[in-house]
């Protein structure tokens, strides 16, 4: 094995250098900003979720702040599977938590809120509160309006859940208007249309804002963190705030004299096309907020965090030395590899397991009511997978397939201590991900593959490119045990062969084999319903096409993607004209022509005027080789993992091939 710290150490002075907040100390600029996990269903933190807190603590990271939208108030009780900072029940593993960041030198605190109209009652079993009966534009769910009286039992509910923290050991509390909270929800005219001494102008809508932090701040002591999580840039007018506003307003609240830290990320909640915005996925530039938090540290006296993007430690060392930021928020970054700053201060850049900043499997799976996992780091989903004994006895592993799944088994193995063998028929890695990476708005889909090429070398694999291995081939190399990450091929409908359009798949279409010439006419059919559809109808119309339809069997376009994508691939389709039809069932053909047939009047269509058909979610496992091998060798270990079994996510494939290399 290489020694893990033959690199060239990489010099991060800033990121590496120590920062008072207040009166403690952090040891790095680099923090884990809160976030929720749906780990948890009754406002109670789960043992998991505190493992998985402790691992960052373990890595390295200098602050860690948890439990995202974590509620103060009974009666506004957490929402995504959060927690209840309000529940003394949660008092045992606060301190549990705390004693383990401090025994790995990290501060951790934990934000705090009221999500006002922001919520569900279904969930909750309690109406919504809020300034004003003026329901937001995602849950669309009419609040109840509070009373002049009812507003100070939820200042109070504040400062007992920052005295409960101190209690516990915390170092801090993040009071939250971010995400159209309460405290954002008072600041905002359109939203706020309250005549009493908490509306009308500025000074009346920040009552409650400064009720809570003057609140807060009495009830714990000099040394514990105030920090406050707030938009530095709306990016609507819906909110009846812009820049220059949340400045003024930062200002204020900083004249107060009791904030140790500010905290700017992007966005609101209002509607859905900012609240993607909110955590910002791969359709948003590196650093999207970075100008943002720019424009508030020029006003503030605290130090200032920036959220949003921040994927390597280069990137975080530049937003420091460019004055943009006191600290950076490297949170999905850290949850693909809670090891990232470790590995950054020990010159082991190149082994960070990196953010490709796929939103749909950690908050777009939250939104959807669902845990969150993350596609490259199966530990988050599993903990059981964070960390590999060494193998006992030293196996020769034969892996068939170069995608995710088979690359990943093939780095878990060797890592172990096995010798592995990985044979792939194509000319490089990676299989489908690889060919994806043609798709321009996921510009960082690839990093995943090519950090994996590296471990690969680093542990070596022997890796075989342009080897389509048969049985014979299999059993020529001695394996003691063979993984098969053989994948799914994308196909073509039998029933439409034969019409008068060319019929191809999205993956021929991403990896070349079929061209869109200038002026042709496009029509996608996808009955898959997630992100391919969407995304190869614009890639046809970047390539020329002169019009673009996309069909689908299903309610809407895309319906099954989660709401933290939908928004931005929906502008990307409008920008690129793009027409959607949905409810529209595949039928065959008809004289030579696709056939379609609308779900509820059965009314029929024939397709005649395009010239490409491109198919989406056909895809076959190519499972063949597995039956064959036991044919012929009925003793052998084989095993069968990722789209090989059956097609499904990224997310799957690398899990599966972590786990069979973990028990081999």
């Amino acid at each position: 094995m290489a020694n893990v710290n033959s690199e060239k150490k990489t010099d991060f002075k800033s990121l590496f250098s120590t920062l008072d907040i207040g009166n403690r100390t952090v040891k790095n600029r680099i923090v884990v900003s809160a976030h929720a996990t749906g780990f948890e269903t009754d406002g109670i933190l789960s043992d998991r979720h505190v493992r998985y807190l402790k691992r960052m603590a373990v890595g390295g990271a200098g602050l860690i702040m948890t439990f995202g939208s974590a509620s103060v108030y009974k009666e506004s009780s957490a929402s995504y599977g959060s927690i209840d900072l309000w529940n003394p029940k949660n008092e045992p593993r606060l301190r549990e938590l705390a004693e383990h960041a401090h025994e790995h030198g990290a501060l951790i605190m934990s934000q705090a809120t009221h999500m006002g109209r922001r919520g569900d009652s279904a969930l909750s079993g309690r109406p919504l509160q809020a300034p004003s009966a003026v329901p937001e534009g995602v849950h669309r769910e009419i609040p109840h309006v509070l009373r002049t009286e009812d507003i100070p039992p939820i200042v109070d509910a504040f400062a007992e859940a920052a005295a409960r923290l101190e209690r516990c050991g915390w170092d801090g509390i993040e009071i939250t208007s971010f995400g159209g909270h309460l405290i954002e929800q008072f600041w905002s005219p359109t939203i706020n249309d309250r005549t009493d001494r908490y509306g009308g102008d500025l000074e009346g809508r920040m009552r409650f804002s400064v009720e809570v932090v003057e609140a807060v701040a009495k009830a714990v002591s000099d040394d514990f963190i105030i920090g406050f999580r707030m938009t530095g840039n709306p990016l609507t007018d819906k909110l009846g705030l812009d820049k220059d506003d949340m400045i003024e307003i930062a200002k204020e609240l900083d004249e107060l004299g009791h904030i140790d830290m500010f905290n700017i990320a992007g966005g609101t909640k209002v509607d859905m096309i900012v609240q993607a915005a909110g955590v910002p996925g791969d359709t948003f530039k590196r650093g999207t907020y970075v100008e943002d938090a720019r424009r508030m540290k020029e006003h503030l006296s605290v130090p200032v965090l920036v959220a949003g993007r921040i994927l390597d430690p280069d990137q975080a060392d530049e937003a420091l030395n460019q004055g943009n930021s006191d600290l950076v928020a490297m949170t999905r970054a850290i949850m693909a590899d809670p090891e990232l700053p470790r590995k950054a201060e020990e010159g082991r850049v190149s082994q960070i397991r990196p953010d490709i900043a796929l939103t749909e499997d950690s908050i777009g799976r939250l939104y959807s009511g669902r845990p969150i996992v993350c596609a490259v780091n199966p530990a988050v989903a599993d903990d059981s997978l964070a960390h590999f004994e060494k193998a006992k006895n030293k196996r020769r592993v034969v892996v068939i397939g170069g995608g995710p799944a088979g690359m990943e088994a093939a780095r878990v193995a060797a890592e172990r201590g096995h010798e592995v063998i990985l044979l792939e028929a194509a000319e490089h890695l990676g299989g489908q991900v690889a060919t994806g990476t043609a798709a321009s708005e996921r510009p960082h889909f690839g990093r995943h593959i090519k950090w994996l090429e590296r471990e690969l070398k680093r542990f070596h694999v022997d890796v075989q490119l342009n080897e389509k291995a048969g049985v014979e081939e299999i059993l020529n190399l001695n394996p003691d045990a063979v993984i098969l990450a053989t994948g799914s091929n994308a196909e073509i409908p039998p029933e439409v062969k034969g019409i008068t359009a060319r019929c191809t798949t999205d993956v021929e279409l991403l990896d070349g084999q079929i061209s869109i010439s200038p002026d042709s006419r496009v029509l996608v059919y996808d009955r898959e319903g997630k992100f391919r559809g969407a995304s190869i109808a614009k890639f046809a119309a970047e390539a020329g096409a002169s019009q673009v339809e996309i069909v689908t069997p299903l309610w809407s376009v895309s319906e099954d993607l989660d709401q933290m994508q939908k928004p931005r691939l929906y502008l990307l389709l409008a920008k690129n004209n793009v027409i959607l039809t949905p409810n529209q069932t595949l039928v065959g053909q008809k004289n030579q022509n696709f056939l379609l047939e609308e779900v509820w009047s059965g009314r029929e269509r024939v397709v005649e005027d395009v010239d490409v058909i491109v198919f989406v979610g056909y895809q076959k496992a190519q499972d063949e080789l597995y039956e064959q091998l036991l044919k012929a060798s009925p003793n052998l270990d084989v095993h069968l993992i990722g789209d090989s079994i059956a097609p499904r996510k990224l997310s799957d494939a690398v899990a599966e091939g972590v786990r069979i290399g973990s028990i081999l």
